[in-house]
């Protein structure tokens, strides 16, 4: 799916939730954004000093706009992909949130192998919205995730640098962050994109190997790459 504002995005996102805490369906969505945002957790949008500072953004060329995830600031736009699973939690097995960020990234980290790249999980200091369940190659982050629990239903969401142009997407970050007052640093060196990490590069090529991997792991996908 190619959307044209992030908001049609985030919507499509709670429409796979709900549709999954309905159906029992587990489902997979990939899906770009084509003009560039930043995207923030409700809470934020909170703060007294959200309006001065999202409107600087704007003004920038960076629109702010709330998300129901949790995290920290991120950007959307061209040469960012989003992957979203929506699916129902076991009463069986009770995952825990760790499980259920297993699921979003195992396959990335399978779809990344595939290229003959090691990608590995955890937290990269000065990256944006870090966290546990962020990927890195060679300890640049490349992929963010995040996720949402609806009752029984769980919406994940990861969302990977293909070819961002870094510098000015984490600078903005930064600039918004600091018209927050929260007290972060953010590193453009600290991320990657997979164009400067995987060999012989090609985004056709790797959103059909993800799309293959998400297919034999049964997921339901429902947009996905033309093949």
């Amino acid at each position: 799916m190619d959307f044209t504002t992030i908001e049609a995005g985030l919507e499509a996102e709670l429409q796979m939730l709900e549709r999954a805490r309905e159906t029992g369906q587990s489902l997979a969505a990939i899906w770009t954004c084509r003009n560039r945002a930043l995207v923030l957790p409700e809470p934020m949008a909170r703060s007294p000093h959200f309006q001065k500072a999202a409107r600087n953004s704007a003004k920038a060329g960076w629109p702010v706009v709330a998300r129901r995830t949790g995290g920290g600031i991120t950007p959307q736009g061209p040469g960012v992909v989003n992957l979203t699973l929506a699916f129902q939690r076991s009463d069986r097995t009770s995952p825990t949130v760790a499980d259920c960020y297993r699921k979003i990234c195992d396959p990335l980290l399978s779809t990344v192998s595939s290229f003959g790249v090691l990608a590995k999980s955890g937290a990269v200091a000065n990256s944006f919205c870090d966290g546990d369940h962020n990927l890195h190659i060679a300890g640049q982050k490349f992929v963010g995730t995040a996720q949402r629990w609806r009752g029984s239903a769980v919406l994940c969401h990861a969302l990977i640098l293909t070819d961002i142009d870094l510098q000015p997407a984490v600078s903005a970050i930064q600039d918004l962050s600091t018209g927050l007052t929260r007290p972060e640093y953010f590193d453009p060196l600290a991320h990657t994109t997979l164009k400067q990490s995987l060999p012989d590069w090609s985004l056709p090529a790797f959103l059909e190997a993800l799309w293959n991997v998400l297919d034999r792991r049964g997921a339901h996908v429902i947009a996905a790459p033309e093949r």
